[in-house]
C-alpha cells in the first residue's frame, strides 16, 4: 500500500513539473526567432503584404519573424510543412485562403485536412479583386465584356495565374453562367499578364495594384470586383452588383496567420494580439492600401469561424464548375 502511495506522489509530482514547464514556456514565448512559411515566391504581392506586417509584429512580440517562401502545388507545399511542424508557436503559415480552402476541390488529395491539421489564429487583410480591360476591349461593365466575348466566335482570352487561380475560377463562373466563352491564357504573374493585355494578346485580367499608373492614364479600365459590397474602389461595381451572385465572387480575397493544430491557445493568442499592433500601425494601413489590401485583424474565434463558412461552401461551388488542378 505505502509504495502504491509512493508511486502515485511521485506520479503527480512527474505531472505538476511538466505542466509548470509548459507554462512556463508559454509564458517565455517568443524566446528565439520565428518562421513564417509563406507558400508563394518572393515578391509576389501577398508576399509583400506579409512580410510589412511581420516587420510591424516584431516589436509586439519582442522576436525576430523569419520569412521562408515556400511556393508551388497551389500553395499548398507551404502548407504542408507547417501541418506537419511542432505546434510550439515558431512555424507560422502566412498565406492566402488557397491551401486552406480552394485547394480542397482543386487537387485530386490534399496530403493535409484544413479542418483538422491548423489553428486558425487570425485574418491579417482581405481585397476586393478586380478584373481590369485594356485598350483593346470595348467593354466598360461586365455586361459589356460578356456580350463583347459571345460576339467573338473563338471566345475572349483572359490572363490568369495558372488552373485553380482565383482568375481561372472567376473566369470559369462567369462562362457557365453566362454563356459565353472564355480561354484562359496563364503567366506566373499580374506585370506579365498586363503588359500582353496592353499589346493585345489577352482582353482581361486581374492585378489592378500592378495597373495603378496605367488605369491613371485611362490605358487600362475596372470593370468588377469580388465581395457583397465595395471595398477600397468605391467607383468599380462588384460580380454581384451585375447579376452574379455566386457564392466565390461574393467572398474577398484574404491573408491570414495559421499555425500547427495543438498550438497552445495563450501563443495563438500572442500572435493574434501582436498581428493586431501591427495593422493599426498606419505606414502598415497606408502600405496595403497602395496594393489594395484591407487591414482585419480580427480573433481566432472569429479568424477560424469565417474561414469554416468559406470551407464549407466553396470547395463545392468549385467542383461543380470542374476545374482540377492536378
Amino acid at each position: 500500500m505505502q509504495m502504491t502511495k509512493t508511486v502515485s506522489v511521485l506520479a503527480t509530482v512527474a505531472v505538476s513539473l511538466a505542466l509548470g514547464s509548459t507554462v512556463r514556456a508559454q509564458e517565455a514565448y517568443p524566446s528565439k526567432p520565428i518562421t513564417w512559411v509563406i507558400p508563394y515566391a518572393a515578391g509576389a504581392p501577398a508576399d509583400i503584404a506579409l512580410r510589412k506586417i511581420a516587420e510591424g509584429m516584431t516589436g509586439p512580440l519582442g522576436a525576430t519573424i523569419v520569412v521562408l517562401n515556400k511556393p508551388g502545388a497551389g500553395a499548398t507545399i507551404g502548407a504542408t510543412e507547417v501541418a506537419k511542424a511542432k505546434p510550439d508557436g515558431y512555424t507560422i503559415l502566412a498565406t492566402l485562403s488557397d491551401p486552406v480552402v480552394s485547394q480542397a476541390a482543386l487537387m485530386k488529395s490534399l496530403p493535409y485536412d484544413p479542418a483538422k491539421d491548423f489553428t486558425y489564429v487570425t485574418k491579417l487583410t482581405q481585397s476586393n479583386a478586380a478584373m481590369i480591360v485594356g485598350p483593346h476591349t470595348k467593354a466598360n461593365t461586365l455586361r459589356e465584356l460578356i456580350d463583347e466575348a459571345k460576339a467573338m466566335p473563338s471566345g475572349m482570352s483572359y490572363g490568369s495565374f495558372g488552373v485553380g487561380s482565383f482568375p481561372n475560377i472567376i473566369m470559369e463562373t462567369l462562362s457557365q453562367r453566362s454563356g459565353a466563352k472564355f480561354i484562359n491564357v496563364s503567366y506566373r504573374g499580374s506585370p506579365q499578364a498586363i503588359q500582353e493585355m496592353l499589346a493585345g494578346q489577352i482582353s482581361a485580367t486581374f492585378g489592378a495594384a500592378a495597373a495603378t499608373q496605367y488605369i491613371k492614364e485611362g490605358k487600362i479600365r475596372l470593370i468588377a470586383q469580388l465581395g457583397e459590397k465595395r471595398g477600397l474602389l468605391r467607383d468599380v461595381p462588384t460580380f454581384a452588383e451585375a447579376g452574379f451572385d455566386d457564392v466565390y465572387l461574393k467572398t474577398p480575397l484574404w491573408a491570414g496567420l495559421i499555425a500547427p493544430k495543438g498550438t497552445p491557445k495563450p501563443i495563438v493568442d500572442k500572435l493574434a494580439a501582436a498581428a493586431k499592433v501591427s495593422l493599426a500601425r498606419q505606414d502598415v494601413q497606408d502600405f496595403l492600401t497602395a496594393i489594395s489590401f484591407e487591414a482585419v485583424g480580427n480573433t481566432p474565434e472569429e479568424f477560424e469561424k469565417e474561414w469554416h463558412t468559406e470551407y464549407e461552401a466553396i470547395p463545392p461551388a468549385i467542383r461543380a464548375l470542374g476545374i482540377q488542378a492536378n
